[in-house]
């Protein structure tokens, strides 16, 4: 099996990433660099129409969307436990992936490109501001759910390499986190995790 993750140091497919090395995956990596636009180049393009990272090929098969990816690799290397084997708990961890890439996401794209959204630029520091307020409502709620707990679930999962994802890129826009007690806990966990050291240390060369 010839597994290929096409990635840039940042971006969400470091879930992806993090994810397939607590697998014990052997695979390669292709850096896509997002602040060069290279998703948009013709060669990308013509690998993944979708023009984005991550994107996973198996054997030539690709797979775009974090949960979906998350969810393969869980299934595909069930020794390493990542997702709960409980149903509930099953569909409760894909609830947790849904909520963070349509939920929480798309508030961190508004705050660090809301030209995307708005060409009116005396609109941005509008767009930004409601985008970190609404960031901040939904942390708080994860806050909440990791109240007690070491991970989302009895052990690690997934969900917390996702996670670790939304909470990495809101320090990258510079949000005050340091009052999400249970957050700040699980991300600086998942900082000594081997794993998550190697995506960190690892860039395009």
């Amino acid at each position: 099996m010839h597994i290929t993750l096409y990635h840039s140091p940042g971006a969400c497919s470091m879930a992806t990433y993090v994810s397939l090395l607590e697998a014990g995956a052997d695979f390669d990596v292709k850096f896509i660099l997002l602040k060069n636009n290279e998703q948009t180049s013709p060669e990308y393009a013509a690998i993944n129409p979708k023009q984005k990272v991550p994107f996973l090929t198996v054997d030539g098969e690709g797979l775009t969307e974090n949960v979906a990816m998350q969810s393969w690799i869980a299934e595909t290397y069930p020794k390493a436990n990542l997702l709960p084997s409980d149903s509930w708990d099953h569909k409760l961890a894909l609830s947790y992936m849904g909520w963070f890439g349509s939920g929480i996401h798309q508030h961190l794209t508004r705050h660090f490109k809301p030209i995307k959204f708005c060409t009116d630029v005396n609109s941005h520091a509008d767009i930004k501001a409601k985008s970190l307020d609404m960031y901040m409502e939904q942390l708080a709620l994860v806050d909440a759910e990791l109240a007690g707990k070491t991970w989302f679930f009895d052990h690690y999962t997934v969900c917390d390499s996702y996670f670790f994802w939304i909470y990495n890129r809101g320090l990258g826009e510079d949000f005050d986190l340091s009052g999400l007690k249970n957050c700040t806990g699980h991300y600086n966990r998942m900082l000594e995790r081997d794993s998550v050291k190697k995506v960190l240390a690892h860039l395009p060369g």
